[in-house]
């Protein structure tokens, strides 16, 4: 009974030296995980909120888009409406020049006929002189006629002259030369007549010619004065047009300015949302790999439970064949030393019974020194057998206590030299105004350089190309509980996708000039606590 219970206590120490290491190791490590899983539980439900927000902002952007949109239309008709009616002034300006060059062409006709008629009026003038006199010569002379003809009879004289012919043939001559003296003086009278006439009407065309000349000099000068007026009014409203043109180009570069930041807004609301949804794809990868990663520890648990187990039934089993073996010896060492007593007790009499007793006594002390000495053997092999389980157990936590992790960071992801320290204010190389450079620019001195890794284990959360990044891939890890987001930019090509897990130092991508970039090289940040957590990378990288 003694060693069945000695043997009970061995076994049940076995059992407990190695059941308990590994239950306190799995239980840890299952901990671990859970804890593991409920933070991504956390950190999925509050990129769901921001995912609302992003939709929100995007749906604000939107609205603004349109309204900017609307603007913009309703500029452009106004600035079609100023170009129709500007168009209408120049035309207008140019009908008015055009009538303004004909009345000036007018102005000229009427100077040179002005000087046409100045020229006529001076030779009116002078014919007018010349019948002036004539006409006073014809005066006297007619005067002088009038006066003989009183003085000699008139037209009896005449008559005595023609009758006092000797012959027909002087009748003939003095009535000729008669006639003529009365055609003379008749053409004298009419020509002074015609003369007196013509002076009249010359003098009467000189009025009337510097009357029109006034008249028309006065009426074109008015013309000219109003046309020349409505130039000016033209020229006034094509200046305002023009100014209203400036106005209104200037309110259209504007507001293509705000819709142009606006779609900016709009592309990174997009690409943030793009950026939510990828990162609770690569969340919802890594709770299925810690979900995966817990399934497999707790089988593995429930494995090395089910192995320790057997190992120990198996001991057991061993343990109680020897404990029967060693009962079954001494039984049938009791059993001989028991025949050889009643065979010394027939053989001798009453008078060695007490050297038999004795000799009894002697054979028990003997044997319990044996068994003592047997159990004492027994108890110091199991213990030797079990300070070699416990050992053992011992030896696989402190294995698994020690196992690697990924607790030495971050690498550099490409082998080329630093370019650019992250910077707050620096002044951007393209744009020219101080921006944030939240990162660090790598250099190609080689064309291995051109390759880049991940700086450490994680789930690709974003592949693609980002306003001002160009072609970019994002990573989120999970490093000693903390979470962290890095991010590769301007790169020429990646070779890996969404939702895939990569391994620190996997190539990811090829350096490249996309985006905003004056040439060839990688841009990288490092974000704790995932994406819009901007920190310097060199006190992160290794």
């Amino acid at each position: 009974m003694r060693n069945l219970r000695a043997f009970a206590s061995i076994s049940l120490a076995t059992l407990l030296a190695i059941t308990a290491p590994i239950h306190s190791v799995s239980a840890e490590s299952v901990k671990d995980v859970e804890d593991e899983i409920n933070e991504l539980e956390q950190e999925k439900s509050d990129l769901e909120t921001e995912k609302e927000e992003a939709k929100q902002k995007q749906d604000e952007s939107e609205e603004k888009l349109e309204s900017n949109q609307q603007e913009q239309n309703e500029v452009e008709s106004e600035i079609s409406s100023i170009d129709e009616d500007l168009n209408q002034t120049q035309s207008d300006i140019a009908d008015k020049e055009s009538e303004i060059e004909e009345t000036n062409q007018e102005i000229e006709s009427l100077t040179n006929e002005i000087e046409e008629l100045s020229n006529r009026i001076e030779e009116l003038e002078e014919d007018i002189e010349e019948l002036e006199e004539r006409i006073e010569e014809r005066d006297a002379l007619i005067k002088n006629r009038l006066r003989s003809i009183q003085q000699n009879g008139g037209e009896i004289q005449y008559l005595e002259v023609i009758f006092g012919a000797q012959n027909f043939s002087e009748f003939v001559s003095r009535s000729t030369a008669v006639n003529k003296v009365m055609d003379s003086d008749r053409s004298i009278l009419e020509e002074q007549a015609n003369d007196k006439e013509q002076l009249e009407d010359d003098k009467e065309e000189m009025e009337a010619s510097k009357v029109t000349v006034e008249e028309n000099k006065v009426a074109v000068e008015e013309n000219k004065a109003t046309l020349e007026d409505q130039h000016d009014e033209l020229l006034a409203l094509q200046d305002q047009l023009d100014d209203q043109i400036s106005d209104k180009e200037t309110l259209l570069a504007d507001l293509e300015i705000e819709y142009d930041e606006m779609e900016e807004v709009k592309l990174s609301a997009e690409e943030e949302q793009q950026l939510i949804d990828a990162q609770a794809e690569a969340k919802q990868t890594a709770l299925d790999s810690a979900q995966s990663k817990k399934e497999e520890i707790e089988q593995k648990e429930a494995e090395e439970r089910a192995r320790a187990e057997a190992e120990a039934e198996e001991e057991r089993k061993a343990e109680e064949e020897r404990q029967a073996a060693a009962e079954e010896e001494e039984r049938q060492a009791e059993a001989e030393a028991e025949e050889e007593r009643q065979a010394k007790s027939e053989t001798q009499e009453e008078t060695e019974q007490q050297e038999s007793e004795e000799q009894e006594e002697d054979n028990q002390s003997a044997e319990e020194e044996s068994e003592n000495e047997d159990t004492s053997n027994e108890n110091e092999e199991e213990s030797e057998e079990d300070i070699q389980v416990a050992s053992s157990a011992s030896g696989e936590v402190k294995s698994q206590e020690s196992a690697p992790s990924n607790s030495s960071g971050f690498i550099r992801p490409t082998s080329g030299p630093t370019t650019s320290p992250f910077d707050p204010n620096r002044v951007h190389p393209i744009h020219g105004d101080v921006r944030p450079h939240n990162g660090i620019d790598f250099g190609q001195a080689g064309e291995a350089d051109k390759v880049i890794r991940s700086a450490a284990d994680g789930v690709v959360a974003f592949t693609g190309s980002m306003s001002g990044y160009g072609n970019t891939v994002m990573v989120t890890h999970n490093i000693n509980g903390q979470e962290y987001t890095t991010l590769y930019a301007h790169l020429d090509s990646y070779t890996v996708s969404s939702g895939q897990t990569v391994s620190q130092g996997d190539q990811i991508a090829v350096m490249g000039n996309t985006g905003g970039s004056t040439g060839v090289h990688l841009h990288f940040e490092v974000h704790p606590g995932g994406y819009k957590n901007p920190v310097d990378p060199a006190g992160y990288i290794n």
